[in-house]
């Protein structure tokens, strides 16, 4: 009996450790549709953090999956609603960290519904100063909703590759 009481917990750390393990940065830059550095689960929905920008127009996305339910009832309409009633999506601040440089941004959360969470979104410029760290680093987090997503460093060579599409 005490044999399977410690295999249980060895076994949940394997099983979180394989699916952590799963997750890879990927970065797509065809010439005619938007670019994305993403770091996610292949082929799945599971996707922590991902960036989107149209080619050449100096703005990115950032999208970050959030465990904290926001919107907690879908209407009638199919909007959700929050706790206090008001509909999605909601305003929320998005804080963007590299290095040493840091964004406070205007973002939005939305209900993720592949996850039963939330996903914030926000957007900043290729020539700010946490991108450029980022190129710089591979480093970055984001915080929204009193949540923290760190991802891994990304290779620099992705980033730099991404980003050099969206200037």
């Amino acid at each position: 009996m005490k044999l399977a009481a410690c295999a249980l917990p060895l076994a949940l750390f394997a099983t979180q450790a394989a699916a952590q393990e799963a997750h890879v940065w990927s970065v797509e830059t065809p010439k005619d549709a938007d670019a994305a550095l993403r770091y996610a689960i292949p082929d799945t929905d599971a996707q922590p953090v991902a960036f989107s920008c149209v080619r050449k127009s100096g703005q990115v996305k950032v999208f970050a999956q959030l465990a904290r339910e926001i919107g907690v009832k879908m209407e009638a309409s199919g909007l959700w609603v929050d706790k206090a009633g008001v509909r999605g999506p909601w305003p929320m601040s998005v804080i963007l960290t590299s290095d040493s440089a840091s964004a406070t941004l205007r973002g939005q959360v939305h209900v993720d519904e592949a996850t039963g969470g939330s996903l914030a979104i926000a957007e900043f410029s290729t020539a700010a100063p946490v991108a450029e760290a980022f190129r710089k680093t591979g480093l970055i987090s984001l915080k929204a909703a009193g949540e923290t997503v760190q991802p891994p460093p990304a290779p620099k060579s992705m980033v730099r590759k991404f980003l050099g599409a969206c200037k």
